[in-house]
């Protein structure tokens, strides 16, 4: 369950607010007058969710390597294409 707390709340009670995040797994959305500033969750989620920082880099090169490997030639797109006009 998320749940809202000061910049202010969260200063005053740091320890309290991680045992809870860490031991009963709650998440907190810091704000600042209101406004969201930053998210505290449990590490698993961070984990399960968040730590492959390379996954988009990595997908977008072997997106490309797999573009290079499956072009056809022009002659055989031309095929392609009549017959799907067909």
């Amino acid at each position: 369950m998320l749940q809202d707390i000061s910049m202010l709340n969260l200063r005053k009670k740091t320890g309290e607010i991680i045992d809870r995040t860490f031991y009963t797994k709650q998440r907190f959305l810091v704000k600042r007058k209101e406004k969201p500033m930053a998210m505290l969750i449990p590490i698993e989620d961070y984990n399960f969710y968040i730590s492959d920082d390379n996954i988009e880099l990595y997908s977008k090169a072997r997106i490309k390597e797999f573009m290079a490997a499956d072009k056809i030639s022009p002659k055989v797109t031309t095929k392609a294409k009549k017959l799907l006009q067909s």
